[in-house]
């Protein structure tokens, strides 16, 4: 038997951990509740040569166990970025993080101060049940992190931070809903919340930074989901129907710069990794013992979707 339980962490891969360490807890408040080198044994998990070091920092919102944001800062090896020059539209690798916010006006006037540029102006925003402001910001290693605030049905934060949240939404690009749907819900076992799509019906301001002239071509299909079932850390998946990007798939992986790979936490972890090879998945990384920080020496396995995203999962002894 195994239960799937939530997703970890997100692992990011930065070029400048000073600059980038501030930015989540200097200025939006949050913990780093870890600084670790990375084991050999992790880096000979992601297949990189033995000359490879990485230094990581563990951050995390207030006591919250899961969406926490691990950096990783690697040395001696040749890097590319992820996603480099994004849009939204392109597919491949970790699109973006989400973030709640108190006010989104607000933060965007904070941040450009500090390097990142929004790609639309704060715009309010209905996403199937949700109404929320909403702002897509490209800051450091070309990443983009959706900054929010919810306002139907109402949310209230904790007081005292610039960022009271943990990464509780992510958002995937994918070439077919349909397939990706698929592998995660039949595949993986992920539970589907929300299934919607979004077309405008003029020519209007968007938070995508789709051109007006295009906006009303473009259908934006989107499912989301969640490991265990619950909304704490949620997924979606999307796919934006009459634009097409570039395809950053062969760049996700280590020790590229940018939103690098999801770690979602198994019980019984050997047996879900029974289960998916009788289902005839294909298998990144096999099932083997890892030493993660602070967790310790771990069984660990990774797969790769069909958007090219990296999922570790893992069973912690602590």
């Amino acid at each position: 038997m195994y239960q799937l339980k939530t997703i970890l962490e997100v692992v990011y891969s930065v070029g400048d951990m000073e600059k980038v360490t501030s930015f989540f807890c200097d200025y939006g408040g949050l913990t780093a509740i870890g600084n670790y080198a990375t084991s050999a044994s992790t880096l000979n998990f992601w297949g990189l040569k033995k000359e490879a070091q990485a230094a990581e920092t563990l951050i995390q919102f207030e006591n919250h166990s899961s969406g926490k944001l691990r950096l990783v800062k690697f040395s001696n090896v040749d890097q590319k970025y992820i996603r480099s020059s994004q849009k939204p539209w392109d597919i491949g690798g970790i699109m973006d993080i989400n973030l709640r916010v108190p006010e989104v006006a607000k933060t965007f006037d904070e941040i450009r101060d500090l390097g990142f540029h929004g790609l639309s102006d704060p715009l309010l925003q209905e996403m199937g049940p949700f109404k929320l402001y909403d702002i897509l910001m490209q800051g450091y290693d070309d990443i983009i992190i959706a900054f929010t605030h919810r306002v139907q049905p109402p949310l209230e934060l904790p007081e005292g931070y610039k960022i009271p949240s943990h990464i509780y939404n992510s958002s995937i690009t994918v070439k077919s809903i349909a397939e990706s749907r698929d592998f995660y819900e039949n595949i993986l076992g992920f539970s589907l919340l929300n299934a919607y799509e979004v077309k405008k019906d003029a020519p209007i301001e968007n938070m995508f930074g789709i051109p007006m002239n295009m906006i009303t071509d473009v259908t934006c299909k989107a499912n989301i989901f969640s490991v265990d079932g619950t909304r704490d850390v949620m997924f979606q998946i999307c796919e934006f129907e009459g634009v097409k990007g570039r395809d950053f798939s062969e760049l996700a992986v280590p020790p590229n710069r940018g939103l690098l790979l999801y770690r979602c936490e198994v019980e019984g972890v050997s047996n879900y990794y029974d289960s998916l090879l009788k289902k005839g998945i294909q298998i990144h990384k096999p099932l083997q013992k890892v030493t993660i920080e602070p967790y310790g020496e771990i069984n660990c396995f990774a797969v790769k979707s069909p958007s090219g995203v990296l999922w570790e999962f893992l069973e912690r002894n602590n």
